[in-house]
């Protein structure tokens, strides 16, 4: 897929008119991995915040105030 995707971007940057772009798909891929991965991290975040029961564990219990002392 990686190689019909680079043939792609040869043919678009051949025509004289196209626009410059960076079309580049690891540089995308290593930035929207993180952004992907921070997203997922901040909604596991606002379940456990919300939802006492998503605080599996003795830590969580205890960092989100569910936890006996």
């Amino acid at each position: 897929m990686a190689r019909q995707y680079d043939a792609l971007v040869d043919q678009y940057k051949s025509i004289p008119f196209a626009k410059s772009q960076n079309l580049d798909m690891d540089h995308y891929v290593m930035t929207k991995a993180p952004e992907g991965l921070l997203y997922e991290l901040a909604e596991q975040e606002k379940q456990i915040r919300q939802n006492p029961a998503a605080r599996t564990t003795s830590l969580l219990k205890e960092v989100f105030g569910t936890g006996r002392k």
